[in-house]
């Protein structure tokens, strides 16, 4: 299914917003090859590669409407560039709390089923943490998953010692309350809540 050469971006992305299919199947075919070996670069994984460029084709055309697109390969491609991001954000921080996980909860006889119980309190954490304002939970990553002091949080982000504070504590809080089950359905709140 080929436009026609007249065609240019502006045109492409008119029609596209218009919910013209042809439009989008041309964007899909002329870029997805791309997309994919660019992800696959980045991520060194063909599903997450395939699942994050899938998912930015997804939404292209669920939200047409909503997306402002000068030029529809560079919109692509930092399109891209922000999911992989993302992606290894969220790898990095499961790899480390997986870690804590393993170090800090006692009883370790079933690999299957404390991997289950982690996935699940994983993902309450990122429902969490995606309920919390963005700078909060940008200081409890800095904090608790990189180390950093609320010194140096204070500093790289130009707030104050107290405004750091103030995020963090707001932050532990939210989360100690959302997570109470978990705490109590793994039986080591005394030793999480070290880190919550």
């Amino acid at each position: 299914m080929q436009l026609p050469e007249y065609i240019n971006d502006q045109e492409l992305i008119a029609s596209l917003k218009q919910g013209d299919e042809i439009a989008y199947n041309y964007i899909f075919r002329h870029h997805w090859k791309t997309l994919y070996v660019q992800a696959y670069a980045k991520l060194q994984s063909r599903e997450a590669a395939e699942e994050i460029v899938q998912e930015l084709f997804m939404t292209l055309w669920e939200k047409r409407n909503e997306l402002f697109i000068d030029n529809i390969e560079h919109y692509l491609r930092v399109a891209l560039r922000n999911k992989c991001i993302d992606n290894i954000r969220k790898k990095v921080v499961k790899d480390k709390y997986w870690t804590y996980y393993r170090t800090f909860i006692p009883g370790y006889s079933n690999p299957v089923q404390d991997t289950v119980a982690f996935n699940n309190l994983m993902d309450a954490v990122e429902t969490g943490l995606a309920a919390m304002p963005e700078k909060t939970k940008q200081i409890f990553v800095l904090n608790r998953l990189e180390g950093k002091s609320v010194t140096d949080i204070a500093r790289t982000t130009h707030l104050s010692v107290k405004t750091v504070e103030y995020h963090l504590t707001k932050c532990m809080k939210f989360l100690r309350g959302h997570l109470k089950d978990f705490f109590v359905l793994l039986g080591a709140l005394s030793c999480i809540q070290r880190f919550f």
